[in-house]
C-alpha cells in the first residue's frame, strides 16, 4: 500500500512539473516570440496573474490569429488529458501491485465442495450391498462426514 502511495505522489509531481514547464517567461516572449508554442502561450495566459504580461501574450496571440478565449478551452483539455493519463497510470499501478501481492484475498475461481468418498452421503442413497442407507448416512449423523 505504501508503494502505491509513493507512486501516486511521484506521478502527481511529474505531471505538475510537466504542466508547469509548458509556460513561458516574459523575457523569452520578448526575445523570440515566434519560438514559443501556442500551448505555452495559452497556458501562460491562463495561469499568469500579471496583467501587463497577459496583455503581451494576448498581442502575440492576436498576431497569430488565435482568439485568447480559445486558450481557456485548450488549457482545460490539456488538464483533462493529463488527469486521464494520471488515472490510467494509477489504475495500472494498483493492478500491478494487487497482482504481485494477491489482493484478491484467496482464490478468485470457484472451487466445488469436496466430494463424499463413501456410498452413504444421504439417507435416500444405497450402500455397496444394495441396502438403503437411512440413518447410517453422513447426512443423518451429528458431525456429518
Amino acid at each position: 500500500m505504501k508503494s502505491v502511495l509513493v507512486a501516486r505522489l511521484g506521478l502527481a509531481a511529474v505531471m505538475a512539473f510537466a504542466l508547469s514547464s509548458c509556460t513561458t517567461t516574459q523575457a523569452d516572449l520578448r526575445k523570440n516570440p515566434k519560438s514559443i508554442s501556442k500551448a505555452a502561450l495559452c497556458r501562460t495566459l491562463v495561469e499568469n496573474q500579471d496583467p501587463n504580461f497577459r496583455q503581451e501574450i494576448a498581442v502575440e496571440l492576436g498576431r497569430r490569429n488565435i482568439n485568447p478565449y480559445d486558450c481557456y478551452g485548450m488549457v482545460q483539455q490539456q488538464n483533462q488529458a493529463a488527469a486521464a493519463l494520471v488515472a490510467v497510470a494509477l489504475v495500472g499501478t494498483a493492478v500491478a501491485v494487487c497482482a504481485n501481492n494477491n489482493c484478491g484475498g484467496g482464490s478468485s475461481y470457484y472451487s466445488p465442495p469436496p466430494r463424499y468418498r463413501g456410498n452413504c452421503q444421504y439417507d435416500w442413497q444405497y450402500d455397496a450391498a444394495g441396502n438403503r442407507c437411512g440413518r447410517r448416512s453422513a447426512y443423518s449423523r451429528p458431525g456429518g462426514w
